[in-house]
């Protein structure tokens, strides 16, 4: 037993010796990686002039160097830059061969890179790199007729760099094809007659038709179907074909435009001119805006795009009309119907799924078996608690870090704080742009996107959302779906984790006990409201016939000459007419419907519209009772503005904590009285001459 443990003590002190090791190793490669992060490319460049040898050192966690974060990020200049640097610092064809061939964790190379950035430049520059090293190559083994270049050679002669696959089995080309770069595909077609073994990768046997179809990049797989219409009848491994998974997306024949009229309008007539093309006016880089198709531009375009609702329009119709176009040719290819013919038993209508179909639509997603968050790493437990400092200073001292993931679950920094409901977190990595794209694409090991982690309330906790109420709630964890949606790429959408279930099929089977609270909620506090409403307007109303002072003989009220009087008569009114808007708002949101769709938006601005007609019912209300007692009351000047200020004061003590969105109300009262004051001191003769003659 003591030989064992101490073998045992001995294989983890390795393990932490060789983890310590790779950390001292990147952290000594923080500067540059902070600079590729923050595009601040000039003193990286400087940087590397003085140490070429480290563009083969990695400097992310993911063994990605340095050539492969600035193929990434497209920068052509930069890696031109760096490749002479190894070009001339060694004159030596092997050295260029291996950082053109080099892989990362996901057995990318930079061209593979330099694909998923869609920089056509930076591509031709890099094969051109490769044919004239592996030329060299055999050139310098022609003349040397030793041994030393024989393995070089041997390397050079069987692949380019375009024929290198990744771990999933993905060429550079196939890797075109899943990002939508149609220029691209198009120049590897040129330079390379047989392409068609790209077209396929190997892990799934998904093609670059399946592929561009579930990315919803419909120009390139028109692009695709018209030079290659064999693919139009590939399967994958499951044995779906592209119009098979393209009759599973519905989102992308959704209509965007009937929410308002002015909107079908400009589609209509927009749709109907053939030279209306779309393009992105100015993205900045914006990590929303990854994921718009680059289109191209027009004089009309470029005009029209100054308005980004009309750009969103724009680009619908493009999208509609290369949709369309797909749906023609995918469909004109397909003879699966064929197959109707064979009949087995004619099977009767059923209403009812089967077990197996429930389990695969109603199941909730979650982990039977949870991990506990100290399992994490420190970066991530912090994320998961939400301590925002210590997120911030690991970030600045271990920058590498935050694209570090759990090894058991697979899971990020934004899975962590998008399923702990840490806003503040989210926001801190999102505005690190370049980051973002690198971790939005990442899917744990439970099948899980982020947008799956917005939705699941496994982690779900009301203190973080900071709101009142399980129909607040609910408005916010809808609110958050949208706002990781926003950052999801289109296709996610449709995904289906380990269980089957889409992520709004778990918020909808997650959310099911929170939207029966938020009902019943909703429907006792309007109830409650409207009542005390209803009470206000009758009282209000009563009031309005009961003139303070009495009558004349003819039925005239005796003090209708005074200021006060008419303050009486105008919060009279106001507080009957915010009390009756109130009562109608509060009775709209018992009629409304209860769905979610409903809490997103409409039941809480009609909630929150309640409350403020009610809180200003109540304090004209207030004022007008206030008004009443100082026309009796006058002549005690002190009493007087002592009454108005508890009357400004008193409705804010009471609602503004509950409420603090009418705190502001007690700056407009004061206000409102000091002006009456004035008004009244200047009036004080003629309004106690008033009083004598009643």
């Amino acid at each position: 037993m003591e030989e064992r443990k101490k073998e045992r003590l001995e294989k983890e002190r390795e393990e932490d010796e060789k983890t310590e090791r790779a950390g001292e190793a990147l952290s000594r490669s923080k500067r540059p990686y902070k600079w590729a992060m923050h595009d601040n490319w000039e003193p990286l460049k400087q940087y590397y002039k003085r140490n070429w040898e480290e563009v083969f050192i990695p400097l992310t966690t993911n063994d990605d160097t340095v050539l492969h974060v600035v193929a990434y990020a497209g920068r052509s200049d930069v890696l031109e830059f760096l490749i002479s640097l190894v070009t001339t610092a060694t004159n030596d064809p092997r050295k260029l061969r291996h950082a053109l061939v080099l892989e990362n964790g996901h057995g990318n190379t930079i061209l593979h890179e330099v694909v998923a950035s869609g920089n056509l430049k930076a591509a031709m520059l890099l094969v051109s790199h490769d044919n004239s090293v592996r030329s060299e190559l055999i050139a310098r083994q022609d003349v040397d007729q030793t041994n030393e270049y024989e393995r070089d050679v041997i390397d050079a002669r069987s692949r380019s760099i375009v024929e290198i696959e990744n771990k999933l089995g993905e060429t550079p080309i196939y890797r075109a094809a899943s990002y939508g770069h149609t220029k691209l595909i198009d120049f590897f077609h040129k330079q390379y007659v047989n392409t068609e073994r790209h077209f396929t990768r190997s892990v799934d046997r998904m093609s670059v038709l399946h592929i561009a179809v579930i990315n919803q990049h419909f120009d390139t797989a028109v692009w695709l179907l018209k030079k290659y219409p064999f693919l139009a009848k590939t399967r994958e491994d499951d044995g779906f074909t592209s119009l098979q998974l393209l009759a599973q997306m519905p989102s992308a024949f959704q209509v965007y435009n009937r929410e308002s009229l002015w909107k079908m309008l400009i589609h209509k007539c927009l749709s109907e001119d053939d030279s209306v093309d779309g393009t992105a006016p100015n993205q900045n880089g914006d990590i929303e805006s990854r994921w718009i198709p680059q289109l191209p531009t027009s004089c009309l375009s470029k005009k029209l795009t100054r308005w980004p609702r009309v750009f969103s329009i724009l680009k619908q119709i493009k999208k509609e009309k290369t949709l369309s176009e797909l749906t023609r040719l995918l469909v004109e290819k397909d003879y699966s119907w064929v197959e109707s013919k064979k009949r087995k038993k004619d099977k009767t209508i059923s209403l009812v799924s089967s077990q197996k179909d429930i389990a695969a639509i109603c199941g909730d997603g979650r982990e039977t078996k949870k991990s506990t968050i100290y399992n994490y790493t420190p970066l991530l437990i912090a994320t998961s608690t939400g301590i925002l400092p210590l997120v911030k200073r690991i970030y600045e001292v271990h920058p590498q870090a935050i694209e570090a993931h759990d090894i058991g679950s697979q899971q990020n920094i934004l899975h962590m704080s998008i399923k702990h409901r840490q806003l503040q977190i989210f926001r801190l990595v999102k505005r690190r742009r370049a980051i973002t794209w690198r971790l939005t694409s990442r899917i744990d090991s439970d099948g899980n996107t982020i947008l799956h982690r917005a939705a699941d309330m496994a982690n779900y906790s009301p203190d973080t959302q900071r709101v009142s109420g399980p129909a607040l709630q609910l408005q916010e964890e809808l609110r958050w779906m949208v706002r990781v949606g926003k950052i999801t790429p289109p296709h996610y959408i449709m995904h289906r984790n380990n269980k089957g279930v889409t992520a709004e099929e778990l918020f909808n089977s997650e959310h099911e006990k929170l939207l029966h609270s938020a009902q019943t909620w909703i429907k006792d506090t309007a109830q409650s409201c409207s009542t005390v409403a209803a009470l206000v307007a009758t009282v209000v109303f009563a009031a309005a016939y009961t003139a303070p002072g009495g009558y004349n003989s003819g039925g005239v009220p005796v003090l209708r000459h005074s200021p006060l009087f008419s303050i009486f008569i105008i919060t009279g009114v106001v507080s009957l007419i915010s009390s009756l808007s109130s009562l109608v708002t509060f009775l709209s949101i018992l009629t409304s419907p209860f769905e979610y769709k409903n809490f997103h938006h409409s039941l809480p601005l009609r909630l929150h519209l309640g409350f403020a007609f009610l809180f200003f019912s109540l304090v004209t209300a207030m004022l007008a009772f206030t008004a009443t007692v100082v026309l009796l009351i006058h002549l005690n000047e002190k009493l007087t503005w002592s009454l108005f200020y508890v009357a400004a004061f008193l409705p804010v003590s009471v609602f503004g904590m509950q409420l603090p969105l009418y705190a502001g109300f007690s700056h407009a009262l004061i206000f409102l009285f000091k002006k009456v004051k004035k008004f009244i001191v200047k009036q004080k003769p003629s309004i106690s001459k008033g009083f004598i003659e009643c």
